[in-house]
């Protein structure tokens, strides 16, 4: 059965606090005594309690003296290279849950803009009426994605097969002869071009016209 996940924070209850205090205490120096065992190193443990005068000191006041003199005698650049305070500490833990939360608001805004688009498409949306300047800039962001992973994916099923490109804007007329083409590379050209003009019909009947837009920003 799993651990529940303890609270991290300062606790009120002055009884329950104290029962923490000495049932944390015993399990940081059971830790400590284990490290030592399993990896032969050298450790103490100094811990001030609430109120109390003396530290509790573990394995002993005279080794734990001889593990500090050792650290303080050790090069700045050694000391300090691991060494974390709670200053640093909290720090770290603020920017990893800023992290967790930006990430989380940019999946909810991925969803969101989703959403948003299959309404549209579903016709439950006509004019994408009462959308904000914010969700357009995602709504448009997301329709060019799949227009460029439908490109991509179209262009890989025409790689092979001379002639058949995907279509770009007009090409500029021009006097020069033109080479000639074979029915089926004329076809396939055909279709590409009615594929790019379906393409370009939903996109305007997805996005509100000119007026509309500017009604909506102002």
């Amino acid at each position: 059965m799993a651990r529940k996940k303890v609270n991290l924070q300062w606790i009120t209850n002055s009884s329950t606090r104290r029962a923490t205090y000495k049932k944390r205490c015993k399990g940081i120096m059971k830790k400590a005594s284990e490290l030592v065992t399993l990896c032969g190193i050298k450790a103490c443990v100094v811990v001030y309690g609430e109120g109390e005068a003396r530290p509790e000191v573990w394995p002993s006041a005279s080794e734990a003296r001889q593990v500090l003199k050792r650290f303080k005698d050790m090069p700045e650049l050694g000391k300090f290279k691991k060494v974390q305070n709670q200053r640093d500490f909290l720090q770290g833990r603020i920017t990893k849950l800023r992290d967790q939360v930006c990430k989380l608001d940019r999946e909810n805004c991925e969803i969101e803009t989703r959403d948003l688009l299959y309404e549209s498409m579903e016709g439950r949306r006509p004019g994408l009426d009462g959308t904000t300047i914010e969700e357009l800039t995602s709504l448009n962001s997301l329709v060019e994605m799949k227009m460029a992973r439908a490109r991509e994916l179209l262009q890989r099923l025409l790689v092979g097969q001379p002639g058949r490109t995907l279509p770009n804007q007009p090409a500029m007329l021009s006097s020069q002869p033109q080479a000639s083409c074979t029915y089926h590379e004329i076809q396939g050209s055909a279709e590409l071009e009615e594929l790019h003009s379906l393409e370009q019909e939903w996109l305007t009947n997805l996005v509100p016209n000119e007026g509309e837009f500017e009604a909506m920003v102002n």
